[in-house]
Order: structure tokens, then C-alpha cells, then sequence
């Protein structure tokens, strides 16, 4: 480098020039030529290094850059799910911050409160939010109390319902929510609930109200008559209760159908609605039963005011499907609080007073008393002893023979029940017999009587070789064609019986219940060969219509026409008109209440022809029965 300077110089330079007297010029030029060069060498790798960096920082920043672009496509599309998942909800949502101030909202909020979405960003303000959901609303003071909430207790949800002017049920939630761990405001969301609500109103009314009749059922009546009393505290206000049952309906529902009695007690609910006094309550019990309430009475004389007034509202005829229809009522009234001290008590009293008005002669009122309660009581213990007495075989039968009055010789036997219980104590069947109606027994003690008496009859006709019968009482219930025939053609043919060994007898009252289907199960029976006898006859109805109609063998005629035949001649004049109507409709007459020579006689000159009462016997037992077939059967009289 210094060469090269030298010869440099030495060009430029006149010939002859001194080049040694500028070396130290060289040198010092050389010098700083070569510092350059260093500084020049550092620089170059200073730039190399910052290139370096800057290429880095570079790669660098296109990176994040690129991050950021993915992040931002990220957020736009989560912004994107988010709205749209939002947008799909049937809930109105609104997000709020730590000031109240609304942040973001979806579209089902807007319509759901009417706002407008071109406006939302005026509309929706944390002033503007408030004041017109309170306009919106029908009670504005639980909506305070649960924004006045969220002020208060931030970091607790809340619940409240909007009753709408509008008749919609808004169901509002609001939750807090967090950003690393602060509380940064509250999520709304509001759910439209109308449709779940008419549907609770509805089967809250449905579980409170009658279906037929819409009036309220049972369980509200329940609840009105408790309501009423547990309010009047300690002033004891006085509430009747009217236990209205319909006479006849039954009937009328059986023989016309279904659906005319449906439409008959709806026209019934109606007409007693329309009649009520103010401030009382009408309900369905069930079937044919209503209840009055009526409540803060002056006296009982207003309550058997008001029941006198519904019965003479329902006599009057009811025009159904073109038919004319007559009711009437029975109507037992409890009082409060002389009855009861709760609904339970005063319905019940209420329903014991109504059977009673039913008991005596039907269409009329009564007001419980304590007897009522003790008559049920007995009833009721009557009831219980028929369960365990069929379940125990506590019944027994007796026979009292039935004879011929022209042989005087015995020809059949009436089977008649009788219950002893195991301490001794006899029940009357005038007791138990009406008892095992009214509870559903008596089917189960007629199957058991036709049992033991056809198994009794088999033993019979084994020993007793001429022609001999049994008579066996049914009862209403128990006459119905599917259960009667049934029972009888299953017995026959257990016991290998002929079909004439049994007579079925039956009262006038129940032909009279369904006279149609009365002929036909009797037309069966005949059939089949079995008897059948009217009992009772002429203590109903006496019909000579119904009478020709009927396919029976005999007239049993009462004890109360017997017993003065030999002392007044109109009973005598009966007894002879009954004898002789028997006769010419091909029927035989067995006379009851035989008890003396005189009263055998005279029914045997008026052509009587069969005999039963105490002057042959007393009722026996099968034993006696037995011995005295197995003796002269030719004996006038066969007393026990």
C-alpha cells in the first residue's frame, strides 16, 4: 500500500523532486488512509448486521402481521357465530356493562320489546332500556325491584316476570359476568312464556273446574268454603252449604242415553248458576250432585231460602234433543260453624241431610241434625259387618213352606236370608238387605243364596220325589239379564236341577226401573224354564198395562191385604179382585201372611192356590224342612 502511494506521488511530482523529505506526509496520509479503511471495514459489517436485522425484524413483523390478519378472520368469524347464534335463539338477549350501559343486544331483542333497529344505538341507552320496558309492562314495580336488585347485589342472578300490556308473559334472567375475575356487567335474557302460561291457566282452571259443566269442581269448592272460613278469624261469620241432589236422573240417564244426561246436567249447572245469590259459590261434586255455597249468611232461614228457590227452579220441565224432562231435587244444608269447623265436615254433614230428604219422599230440604249422624254411623257399621260377614259366611238360610190350599200338602219352599254374627246378635234383613244395596253387597249375597238354595234343592229332590220348588228373592241390582241368566244357567248346570225347581221373584218397583229390559231377562228365563212370580203385589205400582206384558207364573199378594180379609170386606173385595185378575191372566196366587184357620179358609172359597205365613210355619231350617218332607206332606198344618 505504501509502494503504491510512493510511486503515486512520484508521478506527480517534477522530475528530480525529493520524495524522502515527504514521508512523514506519506506516512501520516498512510495512516489515516488505513483508519479509513478499518472505519470503513467496521461499517461495512455494521450494515451487514443491521441488514441482517432488519431483514428479521422484517420476517418478523410480515409474521405477526399475518397473525394478526388470522386473529382478526378469527374474531370476525367467532363476532359472526356469535351474532348468528344469538340471532337464533328464541330469547331476547342483551349484554350490559358495569354501568348499566347496553354493549351489544340480538334481534329478538328488538322485536321482542318493539324497539327499532335503526335507532337501536339511540333507543338502546341504559336510561332509554329501562324507561320503555316499564312502559311496556303491566307491573313496572317488579321490574324496578329486580333492576333495583342487580344495582345492589351485582354478583347475583336474578328472576322476575313481565306481565305485558299486551297480554305476553316475558320471563326475564340476568346473570353477572366476568373478565379475569371482575365483574364487567350483567347478560339479560328474556324468554317469551305466554303460551306456557295459558296452558298453566288452563289446566289450573281444567284441575279446579268441572270439565261437563265448566262450573268449579270439587277440589275448589274444598278450598272456597276452608278460604272463607280460616278469613273470618274470630268473627265466626255463619256459611251454609246446600248438598243439591238430582232425583230422577239416574233413571233418565239410563234409559235415554249418555249423552242426553250430559246435556241435561250442563242445562241443570246452567239454570242453578243463573238463580245463585251473590257472594256464593256453585260447584259440580260429581254425577248428579251440586254443591251451593253460600257464604256470611244473616240465618238459616236464608239458606232454606235459597234451597226452596232451586227446587222450585228445577222443577220446571228441561227440553233436551226434543224431549221434555222432569227433575227434581233433594237438598241436605250443614251450617258454620254449628256443623263443622271445616269443609270436609260440613260436606259430609251436608251429604248425610241430603240422603235424608231423599229418604223421606224425595224433592224437599233438610238440615242436618245429630241423629243423621248416628243413623250413617250405623250404616256405616253395617257395612263393615257385611264385608267381614260374606268374607266369614255369616248368612244362613230359613225356608218357610209355601202349600196348596186345595190338598193342603206342601209344594215348594221360599228361601229367605238371615244373619247371625259370631257373638250372637241377629241383623234384620230390613236392616242389612237395603244396606247391601245402597254399598254394592247385594249381588254377591243374591249369588249366595241362589248357590246354597239350589244345593239345598238338590238334597230335597232326593228325598221328595214329587213335584216340589224354591223361591228365591232378587234384588234389583242382581236382575239384570247378563248377571241373572248367567248365574241361574251356570247353578242348573252345576247342580243338575231342572229349570222348574227354581222361581225367581221379583217386586213391582224393580220392573218398573226398566220395564223393557225386565220382560226381556224374564222372556229369557221363561226360556230357559224357570218361574218367575211378582212378590209383593199390589204395594207399587199395579199397572194392568205392565201386567199383561209380563211373562210371570204368579202374583204373590202382600201380607197387609191378608191380614183383615176376614174382618173388612173392601181388603176382601181386593183379595178376590186380585185372585180372579190372576186367574184370567193364566197366573197362579200365593197368598202371604197365612195365620189363621179363618183367613185359610176364606182364601180358599175366593180360589186362592197357594198358602204361606205362620199358620203352616214359622221360616225353619233346612233340617226341619227335610223332616217334614219325610211326613205326611197331606198334614193340614205344619207348624214348627
Amino acid at each position: 500500500m505504501h509502494k503504491l502511494l510512493k510511486k503515486q506521488i512520484k508521478e506527480l511530482l517534477p522530475d528530480g523532486a525529493d520524495l524522502e523529505s515527504l514521508t512523514p506526509f506519506i506516512e501520516a496520509v498512510e495512516k489515516t488512509y488505513l483508519s479509513s479503511e478499518s472505519e470503513l471495514q467496521d461499517l461495512r459489517y455494521k450494515l451487514q448486521d443491521t441488514s441482517s436485522l432488519l431483514n428479521k425484524r422484517f420476517q418478523q413483523l410480515t409474521y405477526h402481521l399475518k397473525q394478526t390478519e388470522n386473529t382478526k378472520l378469527e374474531l370476525e368469524h367467532s363476532l359472526s357465530l356469535l351474532n348468528a347464534t344469538l340471532n337464533a335463539t328464541y330469547d331476547g338477549i342483551v349484554v350490559i356493562d358495569e354501568n348499566n350501559n347496553p354493549v351489544t343486544w340480538n334481534d329478538m331483542f328488538l322485536s321482542m320489546f318493539s324497539l327499532d333497529d335503526s335507532q337501536s344505538t339511540i333507543v338502546i341507552s341504559n336510561k332509554a332500556i329501562k324507561d320503555k320496558l316499564m312502559l311496556l309492562v303491566r307491573n313496572p314495580e317488579e321490574f324496578e325491584q329486580s333492576w333495583t336488585f342487580n344495582q345492589t347485589y351485582p354478583d347475583q342472578p336474578s328472576y322476575c316476570v313481565l306481565s305485558m300490556n299486551d297480554g305476553r308473559f316475558i320471563e326475564c334472567n340476568t346473570n353477572p359476568r366476568y373478565h379475569q375475575g371482575r365483574n364487567v356487567g350483567r347478560v339479560w335474557s328474556f324468554s317469551d312464556i305466554t303460551e306456557i302460561r295459558i296452558r298453566e291457566q288452563q289446566a289450573i282452571h281444567k284441575n279446579y273446574h268441572d270439565d261437563l259443566t265448566r262450573l268449579p269442581n270439587r277440589a275448589l269448592i274444598y278450598d272456597r268454603i276452608n278460604h272463607a272460613i280460616q278469613g273470618g278469624g274470630a268473627q265466626k261469620e255463619e256459611h251454609a252449604i246446600l248438598f243439591i241432589g238430582l232425583d230422577g236422573f239416574k233413571y233418565i240417564n239410563e234409559a235415554l242415553g249418555l249423552e242426553v244426561g250430559d246435556e241435561l246436567l250442563v242445562a241443570v249447572a246452567k239454570r242453578l248458576h243463573e238463580d245463585i245469590p251473590p257472594k256464593s259459590t256453585l260447584a259440580r261434586y260429581g254425577g248428579d250432585e251440586f254443591i251451593l255455597f253460600l257464604e256470611n249468611i244473616r240465618s238459616s232461614f236464608e239458606a232454606s231460602l235459597a234451597a226452596e228457590k232451586l227446587r222450585l227452579i228445577i222443577e220446571k220441565p228441561f227440553e233436551v234433543k226434543d224431549q221434555t224432562l222432569h227433575l227434581t231435587t233433594s237438598t241436605g244444608i250443614a251450617l258454620y260453624p254449628t256443623d263443622g269447623a271445616d269443609a270436609e265436615t260440613l260436606i259430609r254433614k251436608a251429604d248425610m241431610a241430603m240422603y235424608h230428604a231423599k229418604n223421606k219422599g224425595r224433592n224437599n230440604v233438610q238440615f242436618f241434625a245429630r241423629e243423621l249422624e248416628l243413623l250413617t254411623s250405623h250404616r256405616m257399621n253395617i257395612r263393615n259387618s257385611l264385608k267381614r260377614a260374606i268374607d266369614n259366611q255369616e248368612f244362613h238360610l230359613l225356608y218357610q213352606p209355601k202349600v196348596d190350599l186345595k190338598t193342603r200338602s206342601i209344594i215348594g219352599v221360599e228361601a229367605l236370608i238371615r244373619w247371625k254374627k259370631p257373638s250372637g246378635q241377629v241383623i234384620s234383613p230390613m236392616d242389612f238387605i237395603p244396606a247391601a244395596e245402597e254399598h254394592g253387597f247385594i249381588v254377591d249375597i243374591g249369588n249366595w243364596v241362589l248357590e246354597e238354595a239350589c244345593r239345598q234343592m238338590t238334597q230335597w229332590r232326593q228325598l221328595y220325589h214329587t213335584p216340589f220348588d224354591i223361591a228365591v228373592n232378587i234384588s234389583g241390582q242382581h236382575f239384570q239379564k247378563e248377571r241373572i241368566l248367567h248365574t241361574v244357567d251356570h247353578l242348573f248346570s252345576r247342580y243338575h236341577l231342572p229349570p222348574d225347581s227354581l222361581e225367581i221373584e221379583i217386586t213391582e218397583s224393580v220392573i218398573m226401573n226398566d220395564m223393557d229390559e225386565a220382560i226381556m231377562t224374564l222372556q229369557q228365563l221363561k226360556k230357559m224354564g224357570v218361574n218367575a212370580s211378582i212378590d209383593d203385589f199390589g204395594t207399587g205400582y199395579s199397572s194392568l198395562n205392565y201386567l199383561k206384558r209380563l211373562p210371570v207364573n204368579t202374583l204373590k199378594i202382600d201380607k197387609i191385604f191378608v191380614d183383615d180379609i176376614t174382618k173388612s170386606r173392601r181388603d176382601m173385595a181386593l183379595v178376590d179382585t186380585m185372585i180372579s185378575l190372576a186367574h184370567h191372566l193364566n197366573m197362579k196366587t200365593v197368598a202371604e201372611g197365612v195365620e189363621t184357620r179363618e183367613t185359610l179358609e176364606l182364601l180358599t172359597q175366593l180360589g186362592c192356590d197357594i198358602g204361606q205365613g205362620y199358620y203352616f210355619s214359622h221360616p225353619v231350617s233346612a233340617d226341619e224342612i227335610t223332616h217334614l218332607l219325610q211326613q205326611d206332606s197331606s198334614l193340614e198344618t205344619v207348624k214348627s
